[in-house]
């Protein structure tokens, strides 16, 4: 993403959602600064809010997360990014690992389903960082006019599971680069 122009007026603006361990957050917003050339911004954490929980599925309505988001959501953001560590759904899926509403510039991830210990596996920092940002990245791809891709290499191809997350790569591939750098930049 070399050739995307910097815009100093607008930022991204990571938002911690909950109870969630902050300790990665200076990792992503510089992986974030260097990828898409915003300047990123941490923000204090908002609550989880108690009506987004469904107490029969035992998870949180994206949604209704996402509505408090817009509330507090700072006039200079290009866009912002919600991240929680609780599981996630939307009306006609059991789960997602992320949702983003491209006209209201904003997306949330959940890092619940991305640690490895839900797999029962042995905790990896570096697995969970790395799965981290290919979501952010994937949502900020549909903020930025991407849809998903079929190219099971490109960060923009649909994870309908972590085993789909873990085999795409980090980056965009040429066609789904020139829409977001066309639909951002108009380049």
């Amino acid at each position: 993403m070399d050739s995307f122009k910097e815009d100093k007026t607008q930022k991204i603006y990571l938002l911690p959602a909950g109870d969630i361990n902050t300790e990665f957050f200076t990792r992503l917003a510089i992986c974030l600064e260097e990828r898409f050339l915003y300047k990123v911004k941490i923000m204090n954490s908002m609550p989880m809010p108690p009506q987004a929980y469904n107490i029969i599925k035992k998870q949180y309505f994206t949604n209704t997360i996402m509505e408090r988001m817009k509330r507090i959501m700072p006039r200079d953001a290009k866009f912002l990014i919600g991240v929680a560590d609780v599981d996630i759904y939307l009306t006609s899926l059991n789960f997602v690992f992320g949702q983003a509403i491209a006209e209201d510039r904003m997306a949330l991830i959940s890092i619940y389903r991305l640690h490895p210990e839900f797999y029962g596996e042995a905790g990896d920092d570096d697995l969970l960082f790395t799965r981290i940002l290919k979501e952010a990245t994937h949502e900020l791809g549909h903020l930025m006019g991407s849809k998903h891709c079929f190219n099971n290499q490109c960060i923009m191809y649909f994870s309908n599971s972590i085993f789909d997350t873990d085999r795409k790569g980090t980056l965009f591939c040429s066609e789904c680069e020139k829409k977001i750098k066309k639909h951002a930049f108009g380049v």
